[in-house]
């Protein structure tokens, strides 16, 4: 049993604070970031008219985006996630309107019309023609009037959505060091353990500063698909800064092999000290020896 120092336990969050510059570089990387790839996803809708791969294309529109703003965000030292949601859902809402101008433009036939981007009346006159007449066809049928305008509300949910929560779920993961003035975005995975016996009794014993809770965790046996995870974020600069998750993860598989992976968070943004972490490698070292230790003779 590993000796673990009893101590108030604290909980990291973002600080707030957002940087003149950062805000600067994520405004300009979002919009050209936009613009250019929204040009390109509105003709690429209008040029692949296969639903499944405009399925496909708008998850990667939005995923695109997402990332350049988590990259400007990042970069940009921006720890206030109001801010970052807020832009996120801004440039979600300008990048589905970029894509409707650029499909438009295709529909028309020359790029000219990309200077709609100026005239949303006359871009809002275009769409209810369109719905009026029909966009595509599938197996014989052709969506018009509310069937079609729902369609269309649901591939504004996934790009005007998918922006915003990815965005935001990026941002929200990765902790920052204030000290170091660097993000910790060093991650590794302590160890795996079988599932605890009671997630909520856990939870509360270390969010008290019961350290020594981690003594219950028990060696993983081979082949069980559920299991209890320890997720460490550490900033490489200081050395002296890490956050700990502790995770409830479940692995189940199909008849067809494939595999869905579900996640649910026992402990969160717990900040621990240099030696808790020592402790907990050395009780990882402990129980690994337990595991590959021969079973003693009959």
């Amino acid at each position: 049993m590993i000796e673990f120092s009893n101590t108030s336990a604290r909980f990291y969050r973002h600080s707030g604070r957002a940087p003149i510059l950062g805000l600067i570089l994520i405004g300009i990387a979002g919009f050209v970031v936009t613009l250019v790839l929204g040009v390109i996803y509105g003709y690429l809708l209008y040029f692949i008219p296969f639903i499944y791969l405009n399925f496909l294309i708008v998850l990667g529109y939005a995923y695109a985006i997402s990332f350049v703003l988590s990259w400007a965000a990042r970069f940009g030292k921006i720890r206030n996630i109001l801010l970052i949601s807020l832009a996120a859902l801004g440039f979600g809402l300008l990048a589905e309107y970029v894509g409707w101008v650029s499909w438009l433009a295709a529909i028309l036939g020359s790029p000219v019309n990309l200077i709609g981007f100026f005239f949303p009346l006359e871009v809002i006159g275009f769409i209810q023609e369109v719905a009026r007449q029909g966009a595509w066809t599938v197996f014989d049928f052709t969506p018009t009037g509310g069937l079609l305008y729902l369609v269309w509300l649901g591939e504004a949910v996934a790009v005007i959505g998918g922006i915003t929560y990815l965005t935001y779920s990026n941002f929200k993961r990765i902790p920052f060091c204030e000290e170091s003035d660097a993000w910790a975005e060093k991650r590794s995975i302590l160890g795996t353990f079988a599932p605890l016996a009671n997630n909520e009794q856990f939870k509360a014993a270390v969010s008290q500063g019961g350290f020594s809770a981690f003594n219950a965790l028990k060696t993983l046996q081979a082949g069980q698909n559920r299991f209890t995870m320890l997720e460490l974020f550490e900033c490489d600069k200081c050395r002296n800064f890490f956050v700990l998750n502790v995770d409830d993860v479940e692995v189940k598989t199909d008849n067809k092999g494939k595999q869905d992976t579900k996640v649910k968070s026992v402990v969160s943004n717990l900040i621990v000290t240099p030696s808790i972490v020592s402790g907990l490698r050395r009780l990882i070292e402990e129980k690994t020896a337990e595991a590959i230790a021969p079973a003693p003779a009959d």
